[in-house]
């Protein structure tokens, strides 16, 4: 029989990360299902017919990103217009900075690194309002690492030259078929095509590469292509598909008994095949016999060793992503578990932030010297991650209320709730809430103003007539 090779041995690492967080490739064909030693070309064709692809991947990789982006970071320059008009279209598509960075962090998690490019136009024009208004600015977009065919690095680890692949336009800028290969150095870019034939050479004054690392955690000076942290799931993933598919055969096969029929003296085993058995027929057999016919049923420790290695193999995901709360079951967990939880995953999705945070000054700078600007850029991403126990935080909130300490110690109670319960809506609405609970704070100190007024008054009154 042949046998299928390893699906491994002639895919990519990279390939095999985009096709886990994306259900594509060998999860979407089937062709990541290894054929059993004795599993014939039919079954196993029809298996990958059936199989389904429970994809962990990409919950784990997104709540490594999600919360880093759940609040916009705070960022500040220099008057600008055009670092203004960049930071609202960062790559000439209309994507915002905020955008644009979660992109990029998305492809760094997943791969380990993303290489933003910080490109200019070559023509540029004469004015402000030109550039402005044809947009013919520096703009941004994002490498893959799967995209480097070449690079190179100084004895500090930083990248003095770098190649890569991109796709092919036409006179008018459109993609078309094939690839083409780019090289930026300190002093330089080279566009070549699929041949290595020189397209176009040109010179920059940069002093240094217009490219950003973006890395989703902190690596060694100088491996500027590290292994993901995702790929060991991505293939404890893909040996989760495999089971699924195998739990799914052996149900198939052994989900219903199998009718044994004693033979009598008289019969064979021809007339046995010709018996129609079913709840509307009946079954006559020969009573002398000392078996009746009877069902036998498969044995269910194959289908439960599967069960046991498919949630084994979710623990393992789950537990090599440090994202335990991740795991979409509900389940009631003390506080010391949440707050251990917590400590595991904090740190890591902190230090990610300070990498994007580096990256962003970073490309500031970049777009300095493209534009000859000083901006002072600057900006700050959020540092805790504690997940917001929502019933919890409305519970305490009403425990505090009903103390009635005092009117602003209720306004300050107040406000916390609809930060932790509200904090999605649109920043007009949450504003629209805030202030009234601040009119209402005030007016209940004026009308506890107007009270006091009055019952002070009533007591000069009285004091007056005796």
């Amino acid at each position: 029989m042949k046998q299928e090779k390893n699906v491994l041995d002639h895919i990519s690492d990279y390939q095999l990360l985009y096709d886990a967080y994306h259900a594509d490739g060998g999860f979407k064909t089937g062709q990541y299902l290894l054929q059993h030693p004795r599993e014939g070309e039919h079954k196993y064709r029809r298996r990958k017919r059936m199989s389904y692809y429970a994809n962990y991947v990409k919950p784990v990789v997104d709540s490594h990103v999600d919360p880093i982006f759940r609040e916009e970071p705070n960022r500040n320059w220099d008057s600008n217009q055009l670092f203004s008009m960049f930071h609202e279209d960062v790559d000439a598509a209309g994507t915002s900075m905020n955008r644009f960075m979660k992109k990029a962090a998305l492809v760094a998690k997943l791969y380990a690194v993303a290489f933003i490019v910080i490109d200019n136009f070559a023509d540029l024009p004469a004015t402000v309002a030109d550039t402005l208004n044809d947009r013919k600015l520096p703009y941004a977009y994002i490498v893959t690492p799967s995209q480097v065919t070449d690079h190179k690095v100084n004895r500090f680890g930083r990248l003095t030259s770098i190649t890569y692949t991109e796709p092919a336009e036409d006179a008018d800028g459109n993609i078309t078929y094939g690839s083409n290969s780019r090289t930026w150095t300190m002093g330089e870019w080279i566009l070549s095509d699929s041949n290595g034939k020189v397209i176009i050479r040109q010179k920059h004054s940069l002093a240094r590469l217009p490219i950003v690392p973006l890395y989703s955690k902190p690596m060694e000076s100088g491996n500027t292509l590290p292994q993901s942290e995702f790929y060991s799931i991505s293939r404890t993933n893909m040996s989760l598909f495999n089971r699924c598919s195998e739990l799914d055969e052996v149900l198939s096969n052994q989900a219903f008994g199998i009718l044994t029929y004693p033979l009598g003296e008289n019969q064979d085993t021809d007339e046995v095949q010709e018996i129609v058995t079913g709840t509307e027929n009946l079954l006559g057999y020969d009573g002398t016999l000392s078996k009746s016919p009877e069902y036998i049923g498969p044995p269910a420790e194959p289908a439960n060793m599967q069960m046991s290695q498919i949630d084994r193999l979710i623990q393992e995901i789950y537990r090599m992503a440090k994202q335990s709360h991740t795991t979409g079951v509900e389940a009631k967990a003390s506080g010391v578990a949440k707050a251990y939880d917590f400590e595991k995953t904090n740190p890591v999705l902190a230090d990610f932030a300070a990498n994007c945070e580096l990256a962003e000054v970073e490309m500031a700078k970049v777009f300095e010297l493209w534009t000859s600007a000083k901006l002072n850029y600057t900006c700050s991403y959020e540092r805790d991650f504690g997940i917001i126990d929502i019933e919890q935080v409305l519970k305490d909130a009403d425990s505090a209320l009903q103390l009635n300490i005092g009117r602003l110690f209720n306004k300050e109670v107040k406000k916390k709730v609809v930060a932790a319960y509200l904090g999605d809506i649109p920043e007009e609405d949450y504003d629209a809430v805030i202030e009234e609970i601040e009119t209402s704070a005030d007016d209940a100190m004026y009308a506890e103003t107007i009270q006091t007024i009055n019952t002070s008054n009533q007591v000069n009154s009285n004091d007056t007539t005796e």
